[in-house]
């Protein structure tokens, strides 16, 4: 029997290791939940978080919803391991799906990779003046205080005049409250966006100025004209740049990656393709020829 040993071991150090179990992950950082003796991680939390758009990353951020992403992971971890209690990752359509999944993960991958590698800052600025048209468009930022009563705008324009808070005023007076709890602030604007008789004057002002009582559809408004500039900086539109360059980069690699490749249209079937069968044609009959003879009976089975 010790004769057979050193070959029994030999034969079971060349056994394949098996298969790593798909989804198996690094559960690093705090632990916030154990199930069923797998813990849990902050580290997958902020991982799942990773996974989703910034735009929608920041809203579950700014509303406080990391609870309900929490609890998303913990149901996952919970049905992750049933799906693996009851083998279905052995089943041939799953193995499919995952293929598939870690296919185009490396795909997008990939493809992050070479946007981040190319959409750099001076990217983004080459960008800007290539496109400067876009973004050469005067602007005005100012505030402004909005009363439905002539004399009272006079007062409250002779008040900032004397050198009365603007802000303030605007947060206490102003019919705007849109504006009115950001002391009156509406940011920097095109001409087209406010009504004409606001922005003639607000245009017309230089910078630092305080204009009014202008009358408008909605009131007299008293304005501060804040600042002036021609054309919108690059800092302000950066994000949305890397947006368009991302589009425009990804499908200037692929055709990189296109050009450098050997691929042809195969003239014959695949090899691995879907086959039929000789018996499985049904044959056609032609009109005015005899139909095809049925098929032998088979044989009576022996008694």
């Amino acid at each position: 029997m010790t004769r057979f040993l050193p070959l029994l071991l030999i034969l079971t150090a060349c056994e394949p290791p098996p298969p790593p179990v798909p989804g198996t992950i690094d559960r690093t950082g705090e632990v916030i939940q154990v199930v069923n003796g797998q813990n849990v991680t902050q580290g997958m939390v902020d991982m799942t978080l990773a996974q989703l758009p910034a735009n929608v990353r920041d809203q579950v951020i700014a509303r406080g919803q990391l609870d309900q992403v929490k609890d998303q992971v913990i149901i996952g971890e919970l049905l992750y391991q049933e799906a693996l209690k009851q083998k279905l990752h052995e089943k041939p359509e799953t193995k499919q799906a995952l293929a598939l999944s870690a296919r185009n993960a490396l795909a997008n991958a990939l493809l992050e990779d070479i946007v981040k590698q190319r959409s750099t800052d001076e990217a983004v600025k080459t960008w800007y003046n290539d496109h400067l048209v876009q973004f050469a468009k005067p602007q005005v930022k100012a505030r402004h205080i909005l009363v439905a009563d002539k004399a009272e705008a006079d007062k409250l324009l002779a008040d900032v005049k004397a050198g009365g808070d603007f802000s303030k005023i605007a947060a206490e007076k102003s019919s705007d409250k849109g504006s009115a709890k950001e002391g009156g602030d509406l940011g920097w604007f095109e001409k087209g966006r406010m009504v004409p008789e606001f922005a003639d004057a607000a245009f017309a002002a230089n910078k630092g100025d305080i204009v009014g009582p202008v009358q408008s559809k909605y009131g007299f408004h008293i304005i501060s004209v804040d600042d002036k500039r021609e054309a919108i900086p690059v800092e302000e539109v950066s994000d949305k740049i890397k947006s368009t360059l991302r589009n425009e980069v990804v499908e200037a690699y692929i055709e990189e990656i296109k050009k450098g490749a050997t691929m042809s249209t195969p003239t014959a079937p695949a090899a691995g393709g879907a086959t039929v069968s000789p018996a499985a044609v049904q044959t056609e009959a032609v009109p005015g020829s005899a139909p095809p003879a049925p098929a032998a009976p088979p044989a009576p089975a022996p008694h």
